[in-house]
């Protein structure tokens, strides 16, 4: 099982004008642009833009990338870490969140094959 970061992602109450907002912050444009989600590619590094309506400022989510992520879920369980909910399986990969002992959430991400 490797570790690395997958990419990074920010909550956004509003993502079209997040988006803007990065775009002009960094002098760059997206990836891509969803209805719930975006990107910014930095030399292979990801940083996301999620549409969230939970509270505004509770800060970035890492993802590191899990292959496969039913191992490193396997492994979190066996250490008796606390995950909320299962794995997300979604077009463009899977998805899992943890915590760390303060509570932090931290992702796991497996891209589609």
């Amino acid at each position: 099982m490797q570790t690395k970061i997958a990419f990074i992602s920010y909550p956004v109450s509003n993502l079209d004008k997040a988006v803007e907002f990065y775009q002009k912050v960094l002098r760059k444009e997206p990836l891509f642009h969803r209805e719930d989600w975006a990107e910014f590619d930095f030399g292979g590094q990801r940083l996301a833009l999620q549409k969230s309506s939970s509270p505004i400022g509770i800060g970035a989510t890492v993802y590191f990338l899990a292959q496969p992520i039913e191992g490193f879920v396997f492994r979190l369980k066996e250490l008796d870490a606390v995950l909320d909910g299962n794995i997300e399986i979604y077009s463009y990969g899977k998805l899992a969140h943890f915590r760390d002992l303060d509570g932090n959430v931290l992702g796991l991400y497996e891209p589609p094959e």
